[in-house]
């Protein structure tokens, strides 16, 4: 029986398939959830075997705000999950991981959905602690990061997205679709504090292909002006956050712009990773996710970092909760 890891996020839906011998194959389909949920049912129809597997879910999509409240949203994700799924396999064969680290069923996730929102942290945190038992996993996707502390072999996480904002275990910033007035509202230009404008000229992404972070294939979402992902159109959107162009800056000050807001950027992580560092006395650190060369920027001065794609290969890090989700319920039916 083949196994699936489904991994539902706002941005981006992601779906590791695991066969009887172990083998993985992943899938990303990059799915705006605040405009595009109604199409869920249709992307995991699309990207299942045709039978006998069985789904385990974890989800960050129930904050997306075409819902009003997380309950909605975990009950509609399932809703559509279900829809997805039930013509092919019995109800029983999809199972959600929750917050506490235990599968639980779509009727009982329902019930408490408290403890199934923003569950896909958990699932790579059981991942990564069969690594290393004293660690912190740093995971920056498209939108997020996360800053999970480990200790003795448990999770010490808060549960939910709140609290982990408060206790700097969660950075709403991310590889890709983060504005850039989000990371500071003055950079240095032409020896000058500069203000900067909080118009949506650009965003993270643009500084990660100016940078040369990512590839314009990782640029997975859309550009602030709907333009292309190349390097050209990301110098003129970072030229436009000053309020300028690419005719009265040249490009290697645009260029310069890019790595002011690199250098704001970096220190973020490098400032919430150290508060969890001092909390917990962790200096080893894993790190997963698209950002992984900006995560290695930012902290490998002070820590002790392995990367997901080292251990494992980059679709793992790429895809780390769809891969961990399902290689738990793996490892669980081999026992």
């Amino acid at each position: 029986m083949k196994i699936i890891g489904v991994d539902i996020g706002g941005a981006n839906t992601k779906i590791t398939e695991i066969d009887e011998n172990g083998k993985h194959d992943i899938k990303h389909v990059y799915l705006p959830m605040w405009k595009e949920n109604h199409r869920l049912t249709e992307v995991l129809k699309n990207n299942c075997p045709e039978s006998d597997f069985k789904v385990a879910l974890v989800m960050t999509a129930e904050l997306a705000d075409s819902y009003a409240t997380k309950e909605e949203g975990v009950v509609a994700i399932l809703d559509a999950v279900l829809e997805a799924y039930s013509d092919k396999i019995p109800v029983e064969n999809i199972e959600v991981f929750d917050t506490e680290g235990n599968f639980i069923s779509v009727e009982e996730a329902k019930n408490n959905h408290m403890r199934v929102s923003a569950s896909n942290w958990r699932a790579t945190a059981e991942l990564i602690k069969e690594i290393d038992e004293n660690c912190i996993f740093v995971d920056m996707g498209s939108t997020t990061t996360d800053i999970i502390p480990i200790k003795n072999g448990k999770v010490l996480a808060n549960d939910n997205d709140l609290e982990r904002l408060m206790n700097n275990e969660l950075l709403y910033i991310g590889t890709l679709r983060t504005p850039l007035s989000f990371l500071t509202n003055q950079i240095n230009f032409r020896g000058t504090l500069s203000n900067v404008s909080s118009e949506y000229f650009a965003i993270t992404g643009d500084v990660s292909i100016i940078m040369g972070k990512i590839s314009e294939s990782d640029y997975t979402c859309e550009t602030a002006d709907g333009k292309s992902t190349s390097l050209e159109d990301s110098l003129i959107r970072i030229s436009k956050v000053l309020c300028t162009d690419l005719n009265q800056i040249s490009k290697e000050e645009a260029i310069e712009i890019a790595k002011e807001y690199y250098g704001a950027w970096k220190k973020l992580i490098d400032n919430n990773v150290s508060t969890v560092s001092s909390k917990y006395g962790l200096k080893n650190v894993i790190i997963t996710g698209l950002g992984e060369k900006i995560l290695t920027d930012a902290l490998e001065s002070n820590y002790n970092i392995k990367s997901i794609t080292e251990l494992y290969d980059k679709d793992v890090s790429l895809a780390t909760p769809s891969y961990a989700v399902a290689k738990i319920m793996y490892n669980r039916l081999k026992i």
